[in-house]
């Protein structure tokens, strides 16, 4: 049995109209979904009676040449429908921002680019020749550090009644301190050509260099960085446990400058009653001095219901009487 072709149905079939096409030479970009066209324009079809009907027509006829190209491109079927690839855009469109500003090469970046020193990938971890294990090369607990040794071998170099263990100590925190100007020399270069620098060093932003004069904008922001960094210090100074009573005072600090506004708390005793005692009686008095109108005497009140009591029988009783002396009179 001879399967039937399939049934091909066309557009006018379904009663949709394909509007006309543009009739003139256009240059399409279709990665951006735009067509152009570099004849001249004929500004005087636009600009009389019918322009905004002229204005329109074109318009649709550019639109209507994009999408039946856009339709012709190869697609595959997927659960949403069609699925065409764009090819890539050939018109260069301008950036929304400007392009970054590159970032200055650092001292030694300079150097070995002038040397023709090349980064090489080095591993974190070394092998330790005296624990025998694999360690860190930089950081705490690094490998083959100096001070983790318990013997320092003596050179020609040593001084007579030098301490090798102090001396390594010494060199190490210098060390630290070249490492730490370096590095505010390279945000200060980073600085000069506006680019950015981390956070935790924008402090030195604020300060001068190359013996400027500073003008009175200059000085404003100064004072107003003064003044934060002052604050930040007695807030640090009041967070210890004495809140600032015991520390060292900072050169140029008043004296009381970081007392605090608040008290500090103050807890009882845990092994002397006397204390609670006390500050129970003195609670118990306040509270009965503010509401001695609404406490009630019992005793007083006791006195007054056995009176009361002894009113009723003293009256049931001189009723009574009357009334047997009466009947006794009888004989």
């Amino acid at each position: 049995m001879a399967t039937a072709a399939p049934v091909k149905i066309t557009a006018e079939q379904l009663g949709i109209t394909v509007g006309e096409e543009y009739d003139g030479q256009l240059e399409y970009d279709l990665g951006n979904l735009s067509a152009f066209d570099p004849a001249p324009v004929d500004a005087s079809r636009f600009s009389g009676p019918g322009g905004e009907e002229a204005l329109l027509d074109t318009a649709r006829g550019i639109v209507q040449s994009i999408s039946n190209r856009l339709f012709a491109l190869p697609a595959e079927p997927t659960k949403h429908g069609r699925l065409a690839e764009l090819p890539e855009p050939s018109t260069p469109l301008p950036r929304f921002q400007p392009l970054p500003k590159s970032k200055p090469m650092t001292k030694w970046q300079k150097f070995a680019q002038q040397k023709g020193i090349q980064k090489r990938k080095r591993s974190k971890l070394v092998f330790d020749d005296q624990s025998q294990e694999w360690k860190r090369r930089h950081g705490y607990g690094r490998a083959n550090d100096d001070l983790d040794h318990a013997i320092i071998e003596a050179s020609d170099k040593d001084k007579d009644g030098e301490d090798p263990f102090s001396r390594l100590s010494r060199e190490r925190k210098d060390r630290t301190k070249k490492n730490k100007k370096q590095q505010l020399e390279n945000v200060k270069g980073a600085l000069k050509v506006g680019a950015s620098v981390p956070t935790t060093v924008k402090l030195a932003s604020a300060l001068t260099s190359g013996g400027k004069t500073e003008g009175p904008k200059e000085r404003g922001k100064r004072k107003h960085l003064k003044d934060e960094i002052k604050n930040a210090h007695i807030q640090a100074g009041v967070s210890t446990a004495s809140m600032g009573k015991f520390d060292k005072r900072i050169k140029g600090e008043k004296e009381g400058e970081r007392n605090p506004n608040g008290k500090r708390r103050k807890f009882m005793s845990n092994t002397d009653t006397s204390a609670e005692r006390s500050k129970l009686n003195s609670f118990a008095d306040k509270f009965i001095r503010e509401r001695s109108d609404d406490i009630i005497d019992i005793k007083k009140a006791i006195s007054r219901f056995d009176v009361d009591a002894h009113d009723e029988r003293n009256t049931g009783k001189g009723s009574s009487g009357g009334g047997g002396r009466g009947g006794g009179g009888r004989g």
